[in-house]
């Protein structure tokens, strides 16, 4: 097998927007699909090397609008939460195993799964005399979803899970 050497471009590029999904399952069996149709890494390469023990990398995508207009007053977030045929009761419960994919490709063995958040901040509206948050003024003011999974294996997708990565010529 050949050595694949990368390197860093110092540039993020549009290609290293990707769409990633985590696909699992509530107790019913059925499917709960998480979308992030253009998602980053912006965190950094940090591998933990430990005697006698396998590197599991968290890497952690954050969903980007494509919104570029700031006037625009357009308000959907930049996920999707697919439910398919979930029913009440014990089959609501969402298990915790689950397939990391990028661009429709599953990813990597993952070792303590994963975790995705909304990342939403809000504000209070408040007013003199207020005793607290009032109905109709709390605004969300910002979204910053994101999908980390732990990845057991890893190195064949180096440059899916971290942008600003080629391979070297």
């Amino acid at each position: 097998m050949a050595a694949v050497t990368y390197a860093g471009t110092g540039a993020v590029s549009d290609s290293d927007f990707k769409e990633v999904t985590w696909t699992g399952k509530d107790k019913g069996g059925n499917s709960v699909v998480i979308t992030f149709a253009n998602a980053i890494n912006m965190g950094d390469i940090d591998w933990t090397f430990a005697d006698k023990d396998d590197t599991v990398a968290a890497v952690t995508f954050t969903a980007c609008y494509a919104n570029t207009d700031a006037a625009s007053t357009a308000t959907t977030e930049p996920y999707t939460i697919t439910i398919n045929g979930s029913t009440a009761g014990a089959a609501e419960i969402l298990l915790g195993a689950g397939v990391f994919s990028i661009g429709g490709t599953d990813v990597a063995l993952t070792r303590g799964g994963g975790q995705f958040t909304a990342g939403r901040v809000y504000r209070e509206i408040n007013a003199d005399g207020d005793r607290g948050a009032v109905k109709g003024r709390v605004v969300m003011d910002e979204a910053r979803p994101t999908l980390t999974l732990n990845a057991l294996t890893f190195l064949t997708r180096v440059a899916d899970l971290y942008p600003a990565l080629a391979v070297q010529a």
